[in-house]
């Protein structure tokens, strides 16, 4: 699986960076790092990666 960059590079799909930026928008709205928080960031990666496509940056932000 890929994601293709804004910059139109292809990279391996890490699922630990969408974990990240999930967890990092929870924080910014709830300001902490709460446990949902942690849980719903796994969740949102787990399912990207389940859709096992390749995908833009943009889609998988959608």
């Amino acid at each position: 699986m890929t994601v293709q960059k804004r910059d139109g590079r292809k990279v391996k799909f890490d699922k630990e960076k969408i974990k990240i930026a999930v967890l990092k928008a929870f924080i910014d709205v709830d300001g902490e790092e709460t446990v949902y928080a942690k849980e719903k960031a796994r969740d949102i990666a787990n399912f990207i990666e389940a859709l096992n496509k390749s995908m833009t940056v943009e889609e998988i932000q959608d």
